[in-house]
């Protein structure tokens, strides 16, 4: 065997998410901050992308981070993210992964005063504070940047429903579905529904609404469809769906902000008061509101969002010169 190329990873899971972090294989990337390096990988390593999280490697639902250095004093490392479908200009569960992967192998380490990790991403820079208990790390919180409620009580059609939804900007923008206003039930046994409803969902509102940012105009159309049941004030199921038919094995961290911006600005749960939101596999994210903030003319706030993340494995790819599947595949 001949080979071309060999790509090093550590694998995690943040509440089942999938995160591939790549750390070593990819060639240099020019550009003075990291929104420049994720710009050039695009446009020129995306084969590499595809190696690593499509199959035979990977699937059609896992996502990916690389690792980079940063120029910026405040930040610990650069980091941008990737899935099987293609990129993100943030992922708050990858976010996690890469924190506990870093801190785990002693890539990183917090020592005394400092409590908190620095990233910086294509969307600006992130803080990550993790909680150690025992010595280990027991969860990571995550402040993003802020979310918006851009409409609230929308009626779209979704093939032969008329749907109630709202729509929030939390990193990407999300329709939101209440499940209990709508008719629907939240469960596991439903997902193939919940899959085609979503992408309905999502290609009915990016033919009717425009997504405008008033700050990241580069973030257009909406990207996902969250789908929840209220349980009680503070605790909620949901299902996230993506356009491609991807689900979220988490309960999404940014659409778990989403959410809680969208209780707190419609007066649901205060400010600061978390909610617990359980995802499709019975794993959980809290979520707060710490302060309301407007962005433009829009109602919002900034979310913290907090997980535990697990490292599962350390991986060698190789890229055979004689494979035929060089760049992977995706079924469906």
């Amino acid at each position: 065997m001949e080979t071309r190329r060999i790509f090093s990873t550590i694998d995690t899971h943040t509440a089942g998410g999938p995160t591939r972090i790549l750390t070593s294989g990819v060639p240099f990337l020019p550009g003075s901050t990291v929104a420049e390096k994720f710009v050039h990988f695009q446009a020129n390593f995306d084969p590499i992308r595809k190696l690593l999280l499509t199959e035979p490697r990977g699937h059609k639902d896992m996502y990916g981070a690389v690792v980079t250095e940063s120029r910026l004093d405040d930040a610990d490392l650069g980091v941008f993210f990737m899935t099987a479908a293609g990129y993100l200009p943030t992922c708050v569960h990858s976010a996690m992964g890469v924190a506990a992967a870093m801190l785990q192998t002693g890539a990183l380490a917090l020592e005394p005063p400092k409590v908190e990790l620095a990233f910086e991403t294509p969307s600006g820079l992130i803080a990550l504070e993790p909680h150690i208990r025992a010595g280990k790390i027991h969860s990571i919180s995550l402040q993003t940047k802020p979310a918006y409620i851009q409409e609230i009580g929308a009626t779209l059609r979704a093939g032969e429903r008329d749907l109630r939804v709202d729509l929030v900007f939390s990193g990407v923008f999300f329709v939101l579905v209440d499940s209990d206003a709508n008719g629907l039930e939240i469960r596991q046994g439903r997902l193939p529904d919940f899959v085609a409803l979503g992408q309905q969902v999502l290609a009915e509102a990016n033919r009717r609404f425009e997504t405008r940012h008033p700050e990241l105009p580069q973030i257009k159309g909406f990207a996902l469809a969250l789908f929840y049941e209220r349980i009680d004030r503070s605790h909620f199921k949901d299902i996230v769906t993506g356009r491609t038919g991807s689900i979220d094995r988490s309960p999404c961290g940014a659409g778990s902000g989403a959410l809680a911006a969208l209780q707190a600005v419609g007066g649901e749960i205060a400010s600061n008061e978390e909610i617990d939101i359980e995802g499709v596999i019975g794993t959980h994210f809290g979520a707060r509101l710490i302060r309301q903030v407007k962005v433009g003319a829009y109602a919002g706030g900034v979310p913290q969002i907090s997980g535990s993340a697990y490292v599962t494995g350390f991986h060698q790819f190789v890229l055979d010169a004689d494979d035929p599947l060089k760049e992977g595949f995706v079924l469906g």
